[in-house]
C-alpha cells in the first residue's frame, strides 16, 4: 500500500541536499578553468624563455673524387683506370674512373667508380660484425646497399643507376 502522504522524491529536501553535496564535491575535484589557464600560461612563458636548442639535422653528402682519395688508401696492386670505357648491358659505352681500395679491417675487395668526379658506385665486401650501413656512410651514402646475389656478402651502392653491377658487362681491366 503506498502512503498518499508521503512526498514524492523531487519534494524532499534530503534529495535536494545530496544533489547539492555531489555538485560541490565534483566542483572541488575538477580543476578550475581559470587555473588551467594560469598554468597553461606560464608554461608557455617556460617554453619561450628556453633559447631555441634543436640542432640542425646533419646532411651526410656523397664524398668527391678528391675526397674519397684523401680518405681511403688505393690499392697499391691494382693501377686505377682514368676516364676508361666501361661496356654496359645493350652494348652502350661510357667512360669513367675505376679505383680498387686497399682491404682495411672495416672491408675488403672495395672499389669506387667516379662519374665527373663523383661517386657513381661503390662496391665492397664488409667484415664480420660491421655495420655496413656505417661503412657505406663513411663515403658520404646514406641509401641502403644492396646486397649482391651469388657475390659472397658483396654490397654496392650506385649513384648512378647505370653503374650497377648487373648492368656493367665490361670493366676497364677486362678490356686491357
Amino acid at each position: 500500500m503506498v502512503n498518499k502522504t508521503e512526498k514524492p522524491w523531487h519534494k524532499r529536501w534530503q534529495v535536494w541536499l545530496a544533489i547539492i553535496i555531489v555538485i560541490g564535491v565534483i566542483g572541488n575535484i575538477l580543476p578550475d578553468a581559470s587555473e588551467d589557464k594560469k598554468e597553461e600560461a606560464a608554461a608557455k612563458d617556460a617554453v619561450e624563455e628556453k633559447p631555441e636548442t634543436k640542432s640542425e639535422p646533419i646532411e651526410i653528402k656523397p664524398l668527391t673524387k678528391d675526397e674519397v682519395l684523401s680518405k681511403f688508401e688505393v690499392d697499391s696492386d691494382s693501377k686505377p683506370y682514368i676516364n676508361s670505357q666501361f661496356i654496359f648491358v645493350g652494348n652502350r659505352k661510357d667512360n669513367a674512373d675505376y679505383y680498387a681500395l686497399a682491404d682495411t679491417d672495416r672491408y675488403r675487395n672495395a672499389s669506387v667508380i667516379f662519374k665527373d668526379r663523383q661517386i657513381a658506385r661503390v662496391k665492397l665486401i664488409p667484415s664480420d660484425e660491421q655495420d655496413v650501413n656505417k661503412i657505406f656512410e663513411n663515403f658520404g651514402i646514406t641509401d641502403e646497399p644492396r646486397k649482391l646475389s651469388g657475390a659472397a656478402g658483396t654490397y654496392e651502392v650506385a649513384l648512378i643507376p647505370i653503374f650497377w653491377s648487373q648492368n656493367i658487362e665490361k670493366y676497364p681491366f677486362d678490356l686491357d
